[in-house]
């Protein structure tokens, strides 16, 4: 009997090597393609082509008696394994000869990560933080500059704001700011220049940003900036167009709810002394995920969440509205109203599952 086991578990460590031979010469391909796409500037995150690849193996799978959803899991191990090789030292730069990019940061890791992917990319970039800069004496940072990358506090935006009529003319500007309608707003009364508002929503701690997602809105002049969009993509990125106002909203019910919730949520752990170690204990793994934000939110400079929060009037109203609902929820527990209760889960499975 162990013989027999011993030589199929041998047939297995054969078939294994040979699956990592097959996935190595895969990959030396998939550095081939990165290449090719280098040199023609084609974006390496193509979302159709990936989700082709998975229908289609996934049938195949279905054909062989193999669980099509474990062939699933495994592709999108592979192909994502695969962006990091396709990745080049460099990658293709839409602007040759366009002059320096200045970012200007609160100390916050997304500009990092933005002069990172743009040095990598081959442009000319001038990186400092907003606390260094002195404003009664900033012609000489606008000097030469083709774009002005802004990563900053509210409190220094308010008086940065009153500077932009000194930038060169034509001169791109960037604003990363999650409430874009007063951001925005204010920027086009003083600069007459192009003007494109961008948010992310990524971790911004990660290497590249292969399938993350960026909004972008049209402030003025879009023909000056649309080549940068198509940087952006080159990066892996997907970008999305939204107006001011749908921007907003969409910012707030995937971030300014998130937050204000877990400072509900965590106040409530502090009132009630639960043991936060024992909820990590007993949470797994989904406890990851919690963790995480919480220590982005906690342990880090606030004042982004609390903005995040607070800036837009129809943020306070929004969160009136949703305090308004768990009440009402409240109300339904308390009066057992069963019925009504199950009436509003199925009213949200059914959005579940015309969204997928």
């Amino acid at each position: 009997m162990l013989n027999k086991l011993n030589l199929l578990r041998d047939k297995i460590d054969i078939l294994d090597i040979k699956l990592l031979d097959i996935l190595s010469k895969r990959l030396e391909l998939v550095k081939k393609i990165g290449l090719i796409k280098n040199k023609y500037g084609l974006p390496i995150y193509v979302p159709e082509r990936e989700k082709y690849i998975i229908s289609l193996r996934k049938k195949e799978a279905k054909k062989k008696g193999i669980s099509p959803n474990f062939i699933k899991d495994i592709l999108y191990r592979i192909i994502n394994e695969s962006y990091f090789y396709e990745k080049t030292k460099k990658f293709k730069k839409i602007k040759p000869n366009f002059t320096e990019i200045l970012i200007i940061s609160h100390n916050k890791k997304i500009s990092y990560l933005f002069k990172k992917m743009l040095t990598i990319t081959g442009y000319n970039i001038k990186y400092i933080k907003e606390k260094n800069l002195n404003l009664n004496n900033i012609n000489y940072l606008f000097k030469n500059i083709g774009m002005i990358i802004l990563d900053i506090s509210k409190s220094f935006f308010e008086k940065f704001v009153n500077k932009l009529f000194l930038l060169p003319k034509n001169c791109i500007l960037i604003d990363l700011s999650p409430i874009k309608e007063i951001s925005i707003t204010k920027i086009l009364k003083i600069y007459k220049g192009p003007v494109l508002g961008l948010y992310y929503f990524f971790d911004y701690q990660k290497n590249f940003l292969f399938k993350e997602s960026i909004i972008y809105c049209y402030g003025r002049k879009k023909k000056y900036y649309l080549w940068f969009l198509k940087q952006i993509e080159i990066w892996g990125l997907k970008i999305e167009y939204m107006n001011l106002i749908e921007h907003d909203q969409y910012v707030f019910f995937i971030e300014s709810l998130k937050y204000f919730f877990t400072l509900i949520y965590s106040t409530f752990l502090i009132k009630t002394k639960i043991s936060f170690n024992k909820i990590l204990t007993l949470y797994k793994p989904i406890s990851y995920l919690n963790v995480f934000i919480l220590k982005n939110f906690f342990l880090k400079n606030p004042e982004l969440y609390i903005n995040l929060i607070t800036d837009s009037k129809n943020n306070i109203e929004n969160i009136q509205k949703h305090l308004d609902y768990i009440n009402n929820l409240s109300f339904l527990i308390n009066e057992k109203k069963r019925i009504k209760i199950i009436n509003i889960f199925n009213k949200i499975n059914n959005l579940l599952i015309n969204s997928k």
